[in-house]
């Protein structure tokens, strides 16, 4: 059939294949740089004040979701016990700029230890969205919202006897925290993480990993690994990272880990989170295997 076809239309549809296939590669390989960082220092700065802020916005709400859990916490002031405390990239715990907010989780009360300026951070989550999502509702305002809306609600969920992992278990707090969000700033979150979801998921070609659990978890240890190797803390050392091939890659994964982890417990549960979070608090989340199966499902259904 082929030879009944005129050279000019063959060569006109290898073209468009050849396009086709540079759109998807460029779908899911735009690395970030150093010049997106230093756009958005300004526009991600973050203030005690924008902390206490979040922090306000998120209790109630945190507590209504934890349930018998916020019950037998010893409350201050009638709220949970944590409070915001403010670093910098050299007193960040390790973590430079590469982390947001961190904590112990057993301390009480629990101090959240929250970075002065996020824009690492918030140009390396907004890349895993990849760039077809449209990522105008992705304000400083809503991002410490959710980030730390989600901190707040781990110290105090139920423990899972050393099984949990960052991007299952820890995808429950981040769904909840985006699902408080205004209804419209929802949707966008929402859809971001989907987009987020499907390039991760063509990236690494999951579809085709046996063992899903054991790879994501993988992709868990090798991120944790890349600030215990050097510090991420300052212009140049930011610089150094975003152009190293052998610690961004590792890192960037974590956050397309996250949005798949967000988009398939968010397509499983639906966005309802007071019909079904007794549930998943109280029993779901306690089992190893959480959030794998809608993982799987999540993967099947959308390719």
């Amino acid at each position: 059939m082929l030879a009944d076809v005129p050279a000019e239309r063959l060569l006109d549809a290898l073209k468009g294949l050849n396009d086709a296939a540079d759109g998807r590669r460029s779908a899911v390989s735009m690395p970030p740089t150093f010049a997106d960082y230093l756009a958005l220092r300004a526009r991600f700065a973050v203030t005690r004040e924008l902390v206490q802020s979040a922090l306000s916005w998120a209790q109630p709400l945190a507590m209504e979701a934890l349930g018998i859990h916020t019950q037998r916490q010893t409350l201050v002031e009638g709220e949970l016990p944590a409070y915001g405390v403010m670093t910098t990239p050299p007193t960040n715990g390790g973590w430079g700029e590469l982390m947001p907010v961190w904590f112990k989780p057993y301390e009480r009360p629990v101090p959240l230890y929250c970075l002065d300026n996020w824009a690492l951070f918030a140009l390396l989550y907004r890349s895993a969205f990849g760039p077809q999502a449209g990522a105008s509702a992705f304000t400083v305002e809503d991002l410490v919202r959710v980030v730390i809306g989600a901190d707040l609600l781990i110290p105090f969920l139920p423990g899972t006897d050393g099984g949990g992992r960052f991007l299952r278990h820890g995808a429950l707090p981040v769904l909840l925290a985006i699902l408080w969000l205004e209804p419209e700033t929802r949707a966008a979150w929402l859809a971001m993480h989907a987009h987020g979801a499907d390039t991760f998921a063509l990236e690494h070609h999951l579809k085709r990993v046996e063992n899903l659990g054991e790879w994501l978890e993988q992709i868990e240890n090798e991120a944790w690994l890349v600030p215990e190797r050097e510090a991420v803390a300052g212009e140049a050392a930011v610089s150094a990272f975003l152009a190293d091939p052998t610690r961004l890659p590792p890192y960037r994964a974590l956050f397309g880990g996250v949005c798949l982890g967000v988009s398939a417990l968010a397509a499983a549960l639906g966005n309802d989170w007071r019909r079904w979070v007794f549930q998943a608090v109280n029993v779901s989340y306690r089992a190893s295997d959480f959030g794998l199966a809608e993982i799987q499902r999540f993967l099947i259904s959308d390719f």
